[in-house]
């Protein structure tokens, strides 16, 4: 019979190499197969701003979708009605300030924002923070991706669950072994 304490040992070794093995190997989605309202939130979650060129109907989608957190403590709201009063104002095909119909081509295809009124902002000059903030920065630009300091939390949280079980798992065949030898000696 195998001790309890390496059966132990071995399953929280098998559940750690399981927990880096998903993580490793998280598959990104298709980027052909997200529908134009995540494309608009994933174009905003970028930067901050709606770079594209979107029609009024994908828009109305992307409002109606913005999950509830960014729609309470951000301006994404305000920036896809006045992406949307753009589009509408603004035929798309065309770069100009035309005032066209307004109904649009129907086509949800993003096109790059031809905005040339419309200056860059001055951010100064970029801050190299270090290799942890460009690692943690890398692969949250997706609306729908799980940021990776939340992914580093739960791996922390889970391994000192783990930790603990193993604590609690010795002192008890410590008791146990305790007892038994008690029991010998009387």
């Amino acid at each position: 019979m195998v001790p309890p304490a390496r059966s132990l040992t071995a399953l929280t070794a098998l559940v750690l190499v399981a927990i880096g093995a998903v993580l490793a190997v998280g598959a990104a989605p298709a980027e052909a197969a997200k529908p134009c309202w995540e494309r608009v939130i994933d174009d905003w979650v970028d930067n901050g701003r709606l770079d594209g060129v979107y029609s009024p109907s994908c828009l109305a989608a992307a409002r109606e979708h913005v999950p509830e957190d960014i729609r309470t403590y951000t301006d994404i709201i305000d920036k896809i009605d006045a992406a949307r009063q753009e589009a509408v104002r603004t035929p798309q095909g065309t770069g100009g300030s035309g005032s066209g119909s307004g109904s649009g081509s129907g086509n949800n295809k993003v096109e790059p924002s031809s905005k040339a009124s419309e200056p860059e902002p001055d951010v100064g000059p970029e801050k190299d923070e270090g290799p942890i903030s460009s690692v943690l920065s890398t692969g949250t630009d997706d609306a729908s991706s799980i940021p990776v300091p939340l992914i580093v939390l739960a791996g922390l949280a889970l391994l000192l669950m783990a930790a603990g079980a193993a604590g609690f798992a010795h002192r008890k065949l410590q008791a146990r072994r305790g007892s038994s030898s008690d029991s010998l000696d009387s």
